[in-house]
């Protein structure tokens, strides 16, 4: 009894596995934090820490080499969005208050 097949039989190619880089992951971890900085200091505009957020999940999902800045990214991003919904609290705290 061998392990070959019958004559002419060839085995099914396997298909080519995708090897994931963590370039990628890498890259938008490194963007994550870069906009996480910069939404403490420009906390005025809303859409940087939105994007710091977003773009620190993003490299979590897809895998990075450094994670930890992942998560700064990700921990600065809330804390402006933090931020940007306690102003906006106050605001309408603050017109509720002077116009009843």
């Amino acid at each position: 009894m061998t392990n070959y097949g019958p004559i002419g039989w060839v085995p099914a190619p396997q298909p080519a596995q995708r090897v994931r880089s963590k370039v990628a992951g890498t890259r938008l971890s490194r963007w994550s934090v870069f906009l996480g900085i910069q939404s403490v200091v420009f906390g005025f505009l809303l859409p940087i820490p939105i994007l710091a957020a977003v773009f620190g999940i993003v490299a979590l999902c897809r895998g990075t080499a450094i994670p930890g800045r992942a998560t700064v990214g990700i921990v600065f991003g809330w804390s402006g969005l933090t931020f940007w919904g306690g102003a906006i609290a106050i605001a309408i705290w603050s017109m509720h208050v002077n116009y009843i």
